[in-house]
């Protein structure tokens, strides 16, 4: 199935659920004006993002996202990796994860766009380098499709981004997301101010993105 909706977004806020824990990457914002889509990590999608530990040894201890959904759908479930490769390699983490939201907001249409944050205490420490950062397996009770907003890594202000991404079917912009932790890395982040346009949605595929024109295909 595929819909390309208009939609109206509504300014929001970053940075209050991560007070938990400090920020070791921070890929940037939410791509607000949607420039770039999103993809999902449910069913048979994966989605990969590297991430850079800059200095120390940092306990990871959480993730932070910005998802496109159903107003209606909550307790997003999901397994998250932490691996050399992408979705592979040496495996440095490997759990599933039930992730809160804040955040929310409707765009014109009643879909959502949340912050969703996830917290573990068995992390691992890991040294400066590059890792990647899996979803995959995701979950909503309905069963309904969502999808990770992709920011491209535009705005994002830790050393080593923008992050590289990987899916299932190739190369993808990269994503809006926050690793979180004991210390380490780089806590600047940027607030995206004053955002009102209008955006279109594409669901189909694994893939919700921009579109040219207001219309709904189903098939």
């Amino acid at each position: 199935m595929r819909i390309r909706i208009i939609s109206l977004l509504a300014v929001v806020t970053l940075g209050s659920i991560l007070a938990a824990a400090g920020t070791i990457y921070d890929n940037g914002p939410q791509d607000i004006y949607e420039h770039y889509g999103a993809q999902a990590f449910y069913g048979r999608f994966w989605l990969s993002d590297t991430f850079v530990v800059s200095s120390g040894t940092p306990t990871i201890t959480g993730i932070s996202i910005w998802t496109w959904g159903w107003p209606t759908d909550h307790a997003l479930t999901a397994e998250v990796t932490i691996t050399s490769e992408p979705n592979g390699g040496t495996v440095y983490f490997d759990q599933v994860v039930q992730f809160n939201e804040a955040n929310c907001y409707a765009d014109g249409f009643g879909f959502s766009h949340c912050q969703k944050t996830a917290n573990w205490t068995n992390g691992p420490a890991l040294t400066s380098g590059t890792y990647w950062v899996t979803l995959k397996n995701g979950t909503v009770p309905s069963g309904n499709e969502f999808f990770w907003d992709e920011n491209a890594g535009t705005g994002c202000q830790s050393p080593g981004c923008p992050s590289q991404a990987e899916w299932n079917q190739g190369t993808a912009p990269s994503e809006a997301f926050t690793m979180m932790g004991t210390s380490g890395g780089n806590d600047s982040k940027t607030t995206p101010t004053n955002p009102k346009t209008s955006s279109i949605f594409l669901f189909g595929g694994g893939f919700a993105g921009l579109a040219g024109m207001l219309r709904r295909m189903i098939g």
